[in-house]
């Protein structure tokens, strides 16, 4: 039976599902792409380069400051397996967040700070940060980070990633 406005009430009820199906999905993206971000960090810190490079499309750009760009998979992994990095191990963390992070459909952008904390003997200091965005796609079900753009604070680009950030939805 309609109401008076000439709605069924299994319609407006189809419909409502329908919208909080739609929401829940974005909010599963939107944890989902928090999660891989929030692994890379663990990944790199335990020198799992195999872990790392997983998290990235296989044709991936990771450039951090215009000085290291890493191309696919295989460049990802050679960073975390390379001599710098591995100089950091094991007394470093790589924190990243929070992040704004905006969907749209299987394409995804995530703004958000990393930090990367040192040990050195009984110190423990903040030894970079950084304002990244990540371009991330959905591929072969799950989300991975197709770009990755890091800009050391302080560095002429650094501001214009956090400018995007602040005017997307």
């Amino acid at each position: 039976m309609a109401d008076q406005r000439g709605d069924d009430p299994s319609e407006r009820l189809a419909r409502r599902v329908d919208s909080l199906e739609q929401r829940v999905v974005a909010l599963e993206d939107e944890l989902a792409i928090h999660r891989l971000i929030v692994r890379y960090g663990f990944a790199v810190d335990t020198g799992d380069s195999v872990a790392t490079a997983a998290l990235f499309t296989s044709d991936t750009v990771y450039d951090v400051d215009t000085t290291l760009v890493m191309h696919g998979r295989e460049g990802v992994a050679a960073m975390v397996d390379g001599p710098r990095h591995q100089s950091l191990l094991p007394n470093c963390a790589h924190t990243i967040g929070p992040a704004v992070v905006a969907v749209d459909g299987d394409r995804a952008v995530a703004t958000a700070y990393s930090r990367i904390y040192k040990r050195d003997g009984e110190t423990l200091a903040l030894w970079r940060l950084s304002f990244n965005r990540f371009e991330l796609e959905r591929r072969d079900g799950r989300w991975q980070i197709a770009r990755r753009t890091t800009r050391l604070l302080g560095h002429e680009e650094a501001q214009a990633l956090l400018a995007l950030a602040a005017r997307e939805p």
